[in-house]
Formats: structure tokens, sequence, C-alpha cells
């Protein structure tokens, strides 16, 4: 099975070039969308995914069992997407794709078997699921 891990902070700091943030609000709709958008990826191509983001856990579309949501609280969201990779990689057998503009996190996860794909790549390969994410 093909594991998917999104750093979905990232993802939704670099679609909307906002490196001073977004406000609170804004941030959790837009978590709620790619949430959403991904999931069909779950639906139609079996991919079990992961999805992090930065800061406290809040209330949020969760889709399936095979599509999961983490958020760091104290920690990172970079190092939990490592400590996944690794364990996956550890686990043996399973193809383990980072979507992520961030390069350090993208080396760290290469040492472990991981693919990269920037967000932007991603989201153009998915266009056809994320209308919702990309109007948010």
């Amino acid at each position: 099975m093909k594991t998917v891990i999104l750093d979905g902070s990232n993802i939704i700091r670099s679609m909307y070039n906002t490196a001073h943030g977004l406000n609170f609000e804004k941030e959790l709709v837009l978590a709620d969308s790619l949430v959403r958008a991904v999931t069909y990826l779950n639906e139609l191509d079996g991919w079990r995914v992961e999805i992090y983001f930065d800061g406290p856990k809040r209330e949020i579309y969760r889709p399936n069992e095979l599509v999961e949501v983490f958020f760091s609280k104290y920690k990172t969201a970079d190092d939990l997407i490592v400590n996944s990779t690794e364990e996956l990689h550890e686990m043996g057998g399973q193809e383990v794709l980072i979507v992520t503009q961030d390069r350090q996190l993208g080396i760290r996860c290469q040492n472990y078997g991981a693919q990269i794909m920037s967000a932007r790549d991603f989201l153009n390969r998915c266009h056809d699921y994320i209308d919702e994410f990309a109007s948010a």
C-alpha cells in the first residue's frame, strides 16, 4: 500500500503565500478543505493518507481510518512526519510519498527511502479533486 504524507500547514502556507501566517479561522477552513480534497485520493486510488498540521488539535473533517489527521501540539509537524516516515521504513514494503515545499524536511525523509513531491506538483496532479481547496 502506498502512504502519502502531507505537510498540511506547509502546503497551506505555500499555496497561499502566507509567510507571516493566516488568521486561525482561515487556516482552519483551508485545513478542512485540504483534508476533504485528499479524501478523494484515498477513495479513488486506495492510498493511505496522513496529514500533519502545526499547532493544537482542532475540530476538522476526518473521513475514515485511511485518512489520518495529526496536530503537532508542542512539537513540530516536521518531526512527526520524519518519525512516521522512519516507522514506515522500518516496517518495510511500503512506498512513502512526502508532499511538502520544505527542502530540509524532504532531505530528512529521503534518508528513510521516501519519495518527495512539491505541494504545487501534487496539487497540480490532483487538480480534478481539489476544486474546493483551491477556491477556499
